[in-house]
C-alpha cells in the first residue's frame, strides 16, 4: 500500500468508525433523486438478479434494493457500519470486505454492483482504480456498475474553506442554539483544515480534496465527468457511460453540481 493510500484510509476511516458518523448515515431511508433516476434506468434488466451493494454503510440503499431483488449481499469495509446494518436489517446478508479485493466474490458472479453516496471516492487514486476493476472482475457480462462521485468541476472543488451553516428559524431560541452549535462547531473545521491541506493532490485528471464533509473531517476524490468517463473505459467498462446530475438530469460537461451519478456497464 503506498503512504498516500495508507494516509487516506486511515482519515477517511477514522471518521467513519465514529458513533456520530454512524447515527448521520443511519437516519436516511431512502436514494437521492440521482441514485433513483440511475437505479431505474436498469432495474427491469436486473430484477431478481444478484446484487452487490458496496459500502453500504448503515444501510440507507438496503430497501430500495431489495424491491429490485432478494439476491443480495452488502458490503462495507467499516465493521461499525456493518454492525448498524445488522442491527436494522438482521435477516440480510453483510460481509465486511473491502472492494479493492473482494475475494469472497466469484468471477462473473454480480449483475449489478452500487457503490452510492461517493464512496468511491474515500480512497486513494490507485485504488480507485483497483475497485473498478475488482468490480469489473465480479460483473457478469452485461452487467451495470452504479456509482457516484465528486465533480471537479463543481465549486466546492476549489473552495477554500466554508463556515458551518445556519437554518434560520423564527423561534429565537431554536436559532441561538443553531448558531451556538455553528460557532462550536467553527474551531474544529478550521484545526482540521488547516492539518490536513498538505494531503491535497491537484491534477488535470484528478483532485484528491480535504473538502467540507464531515467538518473537513475527510479526504474524497473529484473527476469531471469527461475523464471519469474516459477512465471507466481504461479499466474496461463501455464507452460513454450514461451520468446524471443530482436533480437526476443527463449530466453535462458543463454541469456544477457537486457530485454525478454514473451508469457504467461491463461489455
Amino acid at each position: 500500500m503506498s503512504s498516500m493510500s495508507a494516509v487516506v484510509d486511515r482519515i477517511n476511516l477514522n471518521e467513519m468508525r465514529k458513533a456520530s458518523s454512524v447515527r448521520h448515515y443511519s437516519q436516511a431511508e431512502e436514494l437521492s433523486v440521482a441514485e433513483r433516476t440511475a437505479l431505474d434506468r436498469v432495474a427491469d434488466q436486473v430484477r431478481g438478479k444478484r446484487i452487490l451493494d458496496i459500502g453500504v454503510g448503515a444501510g440507507r440503499t438496503v430497501r430500495p434494493l431489495l424491491r429490485v431483488s432478494k439476491d443480495y449481499v452488502g458490503v462495507d469495509n467499516c465493521e461499525a457500519m456493518i454492525d448498524a446494518c445488522h442491527r436494522r436489517y438482521p435477516d440480510v446478508t453483510f460481509q465486511h470486505g473491502d472492494a479493492r479485493a473482494m475475494t469472497t466474490l466469484a468471477d462473473a458472479s454480480v449483475d449489478l454492483a452500487m457503490f452510492s453516496c461517493n464512496g468511491i471516492g474515500m480512497v486513494a487514486h490507485q485504488d480507485r482504480l483497483q475497485i473498478m476493476r475488482e468490480v469489473h472482475r465480479v460483473l457478469k457480462p452485461g452487467g451495470y456498475f452504479l456509482f457516484s462521485t465528486h465533480n471537479q468541476n463543481c465549486p466546492d472543488s476549489t473552495a477554500i474553506f466554508k463556515l458551518p451553516e445556519v437554518e434560520f428559524s423564527r423561534n429565537p431560541i431554536r436559532l441561538a442554539l443553531r448558531l451556538a452549535r455553528a460557532i462550536r462547531r467553527t474551531p474544529l473545521r478550521l484545526i482540521r483544515r488547516l492539518r490536513m491541506r498538505k494531503h491535497e493532490v491537484r491534477n488535470s485528471e484528478f483532485s484528491m480534496i480535504n473538502d467540507v464533509c464531515h467538518d473537513y473531517g475527510v479526504m474524497l476524490y473529484y473527476i469531471s465527468l469527461e475523464r471519469q468517463r474516459r477512465q471507466l473505459v481504461e479499466m474496461g467498462y463501455c464507452p460513454q457511460a450514461e451520468a446524471f446530475d443530482l436533480d437526476g438530469r443527463p449530466a453535462t460537461n458543463d454541469s456544477r453540481h457537486s457530485s454525478l451519478m454514473f451508469v457504467a456497464r461491463r461489455p
